[in-house]
């Protein structure tokens, strides 16, 4: 019996989703999402009964309610003795000895067990195979590897503890295996070298050691593997410089994964390996400042499944003979030149932030992710986007941002129905944003800000209910802010539409946005009143993550990457513009919220229901109309990181309750008439004298003084700036109205000034 993956219901998503390319696990990607259906049971009495059970697999079976698991589990294991087999894996804490040890396979894994590591699992002194990946075990690697019987490293074979919490340093004892083929300690808490000792495992075919913080360069000893088969090192500190006589004797090497450590690679211009890799992955090595890329990779003829020389420095066009690899990575480098047609067996390619230029390539239908963004790229695009060699394309993702592109958009959008994600911002794109973009029915991020797009949102976007961010900053849009966007795209967390010529009223509509969290539509032609619904803005007002937020309202969401092989590249992002600067927000799912209305119309008082958003990290109302008091209850959002009500016609005082916020970094407060004394508090006394300043404010950061003097001070100050004004204005009505009087009394004053007037704009116009 098991939970997963038979008895889920379809449409669910999985709570473990494995990607693995041809069955080697070094391509290995997992996502946790909720489960709201898996398996369920009451209690393991029955199991008690099962006397003639020989394979017992429990993956993905909810335990929850099932309070004697312990029991029945050590009950269980102590009728196990003469079996060969236990697959388990239950949502609970491991406690208890194990009692069985003629068990030949031990596997535990994708569960949330906790605690130490059991003493017990080096005991079983005929398990060939012990695996307990993807739990949330803890505890120093020298408890699991310290005491081993002699049996135990006899027998085992694979040894599995990838994604873990098991911290401490390689001990020399991890050499003392007769025969291990597998040892995987990927995602875990690793620190320290790698021990010498490693390479007396002769029989060794995979070691994982990626995603800790191991140190130090890579041991010599490492080239006495001769059977090794696939080394992952990926993502750890690990430094030097790595030599070709390291891979001498390593002729079955086929995987190499080691990319985002601080090794290079020397080796001479005529090396040929006596390997044959399918997969390599050296992203950020040294390579040699300005090389180009290796000329020994051509000798790899089987390096089809994965290559990575990402930020590794090189220089130089892009051979062809790279579409033949399925995951290719050149990111971040110096590449230069136009780029040949992808086709080919590539499917993932990310050449972004090079040097590349020309015309887009034509590319086939069997890509799924392409990055060329922040390049030099430029013309236009019809070309690469309708290609009638292609009914249609399988892209999820494609990111054409931080080019020279320019054009319209064309309107065939209809061929690229798998999209999920789309940048084409910070472009030259011009016009209408097309109607075939309501085609993009899976679409989950839309990204066109920086650009020239005109006219209005188009309707058909009502049908991309999917997406969950819309970025249209910076382009020329007009029109209302369409009422659907409130009621079609219900699970939108990200709306930027700053800086476009949008016009009308804030509709009601987008209160029923519960999931959002960033709400940008400055530096429009808004006008109306600031909807009393906004506190509807769920995701602003619960103390909750968002996972836990999805999981209350039915919408599983997993907020990893949209990208399947390049993690980092495509998490989600915004650009929020303050007072004084851009703050860029990079995988801000679930940390960032944030409301910005300035630059707008808008009038009415500021609405105290508002102040309901407790978890609001940033509120920007400046340069409106809002009149009225300030909430007196501001002080309730206690998670304000930024507050900007500046240039409003405001009034009264400053609420005590403000003061009380202690995580306030940015306040601007100029400009808004108001009076009184600053509330004391360590937090608004510590901002600059500018965010009060245009008001008629006492007290620190202020020099004006609260005593009776300097209340009566500032009042005369007061007084003296308003009659300046006054008497300046009447001056100038009175000057103005003289010197018209003269000129309709005087005949001869009025003609010479009229023929003043008329010669110059003959002399302005004759000489331009």
């Amino acid at each position: 019996m098991a939970g997963f993956p038979n008895l889920v219901p379809a449409g669910h998503k999985n709570y473990y989703h494995s990607k693995t390319l041809d069955g080697y696990r070094y391509m290995e990607f997992a996502a946790q999402v909720s489960f709201p259906n898996l398996l369920q049971v009451d209690n393991l009495e029955w199991l008690s009964r099962l006397s003639g059970l020989e394979h017992l697999n429990m993956n993905f079976v909810n335990l929850s309610r099932a309070t004697d698991w312990v029991q029945s589990w050590l009950h269980i294991l102590s009728e196990l003795s003469q079996h060969r087999f236990l697959n388990s894996s239950w949502n609970n804490s491991f406690i208890g000895p194990i009692p069985a040890n003629n068990l030949e396979f031990v596997i535990l894994d994708y569960n949330v067990l906790t605690g130490a590591v059991p003493a017990g699992f080096t005991n079983l002194c005929k398990t060939r195979r012990l695996s307990s990946s993807n739990n949330n075990f803890q505890g120093n690697i020298s408890d699991l590897f310290g005491n081993m019987s002699g049996c135990f490293l006899e027998a085992l074979q694979v040894l599995d503890f990838q994604f873990n919490q098991i911290s401490g340093q390689l001990i020399d004892q991890i050499g003392e295996f007769k025969n291990l083929e597998y040892l995987n300690l990927n995602e875990n808490l690793l620190t320290g070298p790698i021990p010498a000792s490693i390479g007396k495992l002769s029989s060794l075919k995979v070691l994982a050691l990626g995603g800790n913080k191991l140190t130090q360069n890579l041991p010599h000893s490492l080239g006495q593997l001769c059977n090794l088969e696939r080394i992952l090192i990926f993502d750890n500190k690990l430094e030097g410089v790595v030599t070709e006589t390291l891979f001498a004797n390593l002729t079955k090497l086929k995987v190499i994964s080691a990319s985002h450590n601080q090794l290079s690679l020397n080796v001479s211009q005529s090396w040929i390996p006596h390997f044959q890799l399918i997969a390599l992955g050296l992203g950020s090595w040294g390579l040699g400042s300005g090389s180009k890329i290796p000329s020994w990779l051509e000798t790899q003829k089987n390096l089809s499944k994965y290559l990575d020389l990402s930020n590794t420095g090189i220089s130089g066009s892009v051979p062809s003979w790279v579409w033949n690899t399925r995951v290719l990575n050149l990111s971040h480098n110096q590449l230069h030149g136009e780029i040949p047609d992808a086709g080919g067996a590539a499917q993932f390619i990310y050449l972004n932030s090079n040097k590349l230029k020309g015309q887009l390539p034509r590319v086939g239908d069997a890509l799924q992710e392409l990055d060329l963004s922040n390049n030099s790229f430029s013309g236009s695009i019809p070309h690469f986007l309708c290609d009638e060699t292609y009914p249609t394309y399988s892209f999820e993702i494609l990111h054409l941002g931080e080019n020279l592109l320019s054009g319209e958009l064309p309107d065939c959008w209809n061929k690229w129905a798998s999209l999920r994600y789309l940048s084409l911002g910070n472009n030259q794109i011009y016009g209408r944003i097309p109607n075939s973009i309501g085609f993009l029915a899976n679409l989950e991020s839309l990204n066109l800000q920086n650009n020239r797009f005109s006219r209005e949102i188009p309707f058909s976007m009502h049908n991309c209910i999917k997406l969950v961010k819309i970025g249209l900053a910076d382009n020329n849009l007009v029109g209302n802010i369409p009422a659907w966007i409130g009621t079609s795209l219900v699970g939108l967390r990200i709306l930027i539409l700053r800086s476009n010529n949008m016009s009308g009223e804030i509709s009601s509509e987008i209160c029923q946005l519960s999931y959002l969290q960033i709400l940008d539509l400055s530096n429009n032609e808004l006008s109306g009143i600031i909807p009393r619904c906004f506190h509807n803005f769920t995701a602003m007002v619960m103390k909750k993550s968002l996972s836990d937020l999805f999981r209350q309202y039915g919408n599983e969401k997993s907020w990893h990457s949209y990208s399947l092989f390049n993690a980092g590249g495509f998490r989600e992002s915004a650009l929020i513009v303050k007072k004084g600067g851009k703050l860029e927000f990079d995988n801000i799912l679930p940390l960032v919220t944030s409301i910005d209305l300035s630059m707008n119309s808008l009038s009415g008082e500021i609405p105290n229901e508002l102040t309901s958003l407790s978890e609001l990290g940033s509120l920007y109302l400046s340069g409106n109309q809002l009149t009225g008091l300030i909430p007196e209850n501001i002080g309730e959002m206690k998670q304000l990181v930024s507050l900007d009500l500046s240039r409003n016609p405001l009034y009264g005082r400053i609420p005590s309750s403000l003061a009380s916020i202690s995580g306030l970094g940015y306040l601007d407060l100029s400009y808004i008439n108001l009076t009184g004394r600053i509330p004391d508090g360590t937090q608004l006394q510590s901002f600059n004298a500018s965010s009060f300043v245009g008001n008629h404010l006492c007290g620190l950061p202020l020099t004006s003084n609260c005593s009776e003097g300097g209340i009566k001070e500032m009042k005369e100050k007061v007084a003296e700036v308003e009659w300046f004004y006054v008497l300046l204005s009447l001056g100038y009505a009175v000057g103005f109205s003289v010197a018209c009087t003269a000129l309709v009394l005087k005949t001869r004053w009025r003609y010479a000034y009229f023929g003043l007037i008329e010669r110059m704009w003959i002399r302005f116009t004759t000489s331009t």
